[in-house]
């Protein structure tokens, strides 16, 4: 029985989706901190949820800005 070298397709799908899954969340803490607090609380909610909830930063994380 030979050893296995390298990874598996699935091992590699999993390590791609959890570094693009904490890129996604780090990336939505950075817009909300580019959020400006004001009145309109959109940002701040949409961004804030997404920090709350990590599965939900990949999609939250495509939402625009205050500030831009």
């Amino acid at each position: 029985m030979e050893k296995q070298r390298g990874f598996t397709l699935i091992e590699l799908v999993i390590v791609l989706v959890a570094v693009f899954g904490i890129g996604g969340w780090v990336w939505n803490a950075v817009k909300l901190a580019s959020c400006d607090f004001d009145s309109n609380f959109k940002c701040e909610v949409i961004h804030g949820a997404g920090l709350i909830v990590p599965p939900l930063s990949i999609v939250t994380v495509w939402f625009g800005d205050d500030g831009a």
